[in-house]
């Protein structure tokens, strides 16, 4: 089977590679701004309408021709993107970017031959630890000490800057052998903000609330930041060390996500979840402020979105019962709906039928995989 793999590595440039993707950075926003604008009066445009527009904006803007070309384009290709997700219903209409947040662009592989010479503007030499772009030709990077070389044929490659740092994600195509199933043993899973998983073989994985552990510094950079001339030197540090501080949240959550999931997708072959309705239980009408604050930090979307492809890389069956299946009111032994249940202060499960004490989120886990089973089975 054909997977699409990224691996990141930590990109160290010289001062004039730095200036260099700082002005690929800028350039990319311009023509991504400028095709918004020009989209925005004339709907009809198409992504080839809009790459012919490059000679000319290079004429009135010379120093796009000092950065990578295929970056351009693909500015052009995420725009579209945006809008086609934006007429699907999956997102908003696209906004103007800004400087200084979320900076990347991506460059696409291109191959060419002459004289018997094979040419790629990415390359990637994990024995020197370099990888070659065009333009910023030959960088330092750190990662994977284990691989000799990347598995599979490299598609593109995406620069960003987070914080003090930036960073390189080489996206390739990559052949993978599916495994054989090992036990055909299946587990129901129910998320929550007190533990971040239980399982119906009552594993209980509890919620380490990562951002109670960051909330007072960000908190603080924020209001330096606020009291700081925008655009000034001070303002730029600042922001750097506030983005400092949400790279190691994000990595953080990130580890604990993955290691749940390895233990989950480890000794599983069926795996069943809810489809949980996430933007829904953040709006205001539905929750408290609080509430909505734990959920997001819960970081329910990625616990699903990681367990979707590590069943698919894995040979796993992964199935999601409807989010309106009432997981938590019904009993996992004799069926009885009990709609006090709806209330989440209420940590344990008391069945009046046939007298079943049982703890809220394991009798739900139970209940998730008896009617993921029915799915299963049918």
């Amino acid at each position: 089977m054909k997977i699409h793999k990224a691996y990141q590595f930590r990109l160290y440039p010289n001062e004039e590679q730095e200036v260099l993707i700082h002005k690929t950075f800028g350039c990319t926003r311009l023509v991504y701004n400028y095709c918004l604008d020009l989209k925005r009066n004339k709907k009809y445009l198409t992504k080839f309408d809009l790459i012919k527009e490059l000679p000319k904006l290079k004429k009135d803007y010379p120093f796009l021709k000092e950065v990578d070309s295929c970056s351009l384009q693909n500015a052009i290709a995420d725009l579209m993107v945006g809008f086609l997700k934006f007429e699907k219903g999956q997102g908003g209409y696209p906004k103007f970017k800004k400087k200084g947040v979320k900076e990347s662009f991506r460059t696409s592989f291109v191959t060419s031959s002459y004289k018997d010479r094979v040419y790629e503007n990415i390359k990637v030499d994990l024995k020197r630890r370099v990888i070659e772009l065009l333009k910023l030709k030959e960088v330092k990077i750190r990662g994977y000490r284990n691989f000799d070389k990347l598995p599979g044929r490299i598609l593109n490659a995406t620069i960003k800057e987070i914080g003090t740092r930036f960073y390189v994600s080489v996206c390739v195509e990559e052949e993978i052998e599916l495994p054989e199933r090992t036990n055909n043993q299946a587990v129901g899973i129910d998320v929550g903000v007190k533990n971040l998983v239980v399982t119906s073989d009552n594993d209980y994985y509890g919620n380490p609330r990562y951002l109670d552990k960051y909330e007072r510094k960000i908190k603080r950079l924020q209001q330096e930041l606020s009291r700081k001339i925008k655009g000034s030197k001070n303002y730029i540090k600042n922001k750097k060390k506030l983005e400092e501080v949400y790279r190691k949240l994000k990595n953080a959550r990130k580890k604990m996500v993955e290691k749940i999931v390895s233990n989950i997708t480890r000794n599983h072959d069926i795996i069943i979840a809810e489809n949980l309705q996430v933007k829904k239980m953040l709006e205001k009408k539905n929750n408290h402020k609080h509430l909505r604050k734990e959920i997001a930090n819960a970081t329910f979307s990625e616990i699903i979105r990681i367990l979707k492809y590590k069943c698919l890389w894995l040979n796993k069956t992964f199935i999601q019962v409807n989010p309106f299946y009432p997981s938590s009111q019904i009993c996992s032994r004799c069926g009885k709906k009990n709609e006090e249940m709806k209330d989440i202060r209420i940590r344990e499960y008391y069945c009046s039928k046939c007298g079943l004490e049982i703890e809220r989120d394991y009798n739900a886990s139970i209940n998730i995989l008896n009617e993921g089973l029915k799915y299963y089975n049918n």
